[in-house]
């Protein structure tokens, strides 16, 4: 009797012949080696190499061109990019930013007390040390929620933040301590109470991990899902079909080539404080008979520390070199000042105004404007209608990025 009438009769022969024939397929799978990736690489003598992808050492790039192998000193590299690029892809809402300036896309994150878990699209799951991140930001942004949202990015913030977002797109930070974030809800401790704080009602979370005042990356990895990752190398690897990168706390991660969007070499970051303005200039409200360049050597913009500050009429503007993509930062009333006016702030690139906001109260509003292509970019500080006591403002952290 059959115990499975159901099954058709086969044949021993027939059995045998089958898993050895899959078993060599088997063997051809994993004996198969992985297809080299066809790249371009630009050099500082502007020269454009071609060639299949062969992997890093500490010192250089390895491309397979045609029947050699040639290796590339990392110093002399620009930029890294496919032949055949892929499309860049619509990634995930949730952006995870790290206290050296990364920008990470996620689908999900979660933490406890002492890690956070990012988990990309496509990618490993990146488990970084609680103190390695600045901010988590649920939501995808808009015109009125980015220059609050990029406005407490910038502050040094003394507790953790949590942001909710109110019907009218308006968002309200609360300062507390986050003990743990799930799918659902944020874990928050407020005044000694542990609330949860469904994640559907904010906008993020700040921690009070302060950004890292010296993120002069070497290389900026740019994934095909929006994410910016911050190195300072490409780690040595043999393989042909991805790159390795060490992120804060000693965390490596590993991205397939083909998700990579472009890979630049060299500072990918400019602190506009530490530059010497192409040009700078104040023009008072009220007109005096003392000389142009003695009130803008007296009340004109002025560094401090890695800040502008600039009283109503000021201006600053400097060059942008080629290769940078965005000019970031926040602005807000200057701490010295206790009470003002309106102030209106702008940024303007090549002539033209790309940002403008009027500060009336304390608040910060932080801005990011694309400056490809672009020669030069002027901040300016300009009196409202009230006159201009008290209409002096800090620019925080202005900086070009690549």
């Amino acid at each position: 009797m059959k115990l499975f009438p159901w099954l058709p009769a086969i044949s021993c022969a027939a059995v045998v012949g089958t898993a050895v024939f899959g078993a060599a397929l088997l063997v051809l799978a994993f004996a198969s080696p992985v297809q080299a990736t066809e790249v371009q690489i630009e050099l500082s003598s502007g020269e454009i190499v071609s060639g299949q992808w062969a992997g890093t050492t500490a010192s250089s790039l390895q491309l397979h061109d045609g029947s050699s192998l040639r290796k590339l000193p990392a110093d002399q590299v620009v930029t890294l990019k496919l032949a055949a690029p892929q499309e860049t892809s619509a990634g995930p809402t949730i952006n995870v930013t790290l206290t050296n300036g990364s920008s990470l896309f996620a689908q999900d994150v979660s933490m406890d007390d002492t890690t956070v878990k990012i988990e990309p699209r496509r990618q490993s799951a990146i488990n970084v040390p609680i103190n390695q991140v600045r901010s988590i930001r649920f939501r995808q942004g808009g015109p009125a929620t980015d220059p609050q949202w990029f406005g407490l990015e910038d502050k040094e913030q003394r507790s953790d933040l949590m942001v909710i977002r109110r019907g009218n797109d308006q968002l309200d930070p609360i300062e507390g301590v986050v003990v743990g974030l799930d799918p659902q809800n944020l874990l928050f401790e407020l005044d000694g109470d542990k609330i949860e704080a469904p994640r559907d009602r904010l906008e993020g979370v700040f921690l009070r991990s302060a950004a890292s005042s010296d993120a002069r990356a070497a290389v900026k990895v740019s994934d095909i899902f929006g994410s910016t990752f911050l190195v300072a190398r490409l780690e040595p690897s043999d393989a042909t079909d991805a790159i390795e990168i060490l992120l804060p706390g000693q965390v490596r991660h590993r991205i397939a080539l083909d998700q990579i969007q472009r890979i630049t070499w060299s500072s990918g970051r400019v602190m506009l404080a530490r530059e010497s303005p192409a040009s700078n200039g104040m023009s008072p409200l009220l007109q005096t008979k003392l000389p142009t360049s003695l009130m803008t050597e007296w009340f004109g913009p002025a560094a401090e520390g890695e800040d502008l500050v600039m009283v109503a009429g000021g201006n600053a503007e400097y060059r942008v070199e080629p290769g940078f993509q965005t000019l970031a930062g926040s602005v807000g009333r200057d701490k010295l000042v206790s009470a003002g006016g309106t102030v209106t702030v702008r940024v303007v690139v090549d002539g033209q105004v790309q940002w403008e906001q009027s500060l009336t109260d304390s608040s910060s509003k932080g801005f990011r404007v694309p400056v490809a292509g672009a020669n030069r970019v002027r901040l300016e500080a300009l009196a409202g209608d009230d006159g201009d006591v008290g209409d002096q403002v800090r620019f925080l952290k202005p900086r070009l990025i690549k």
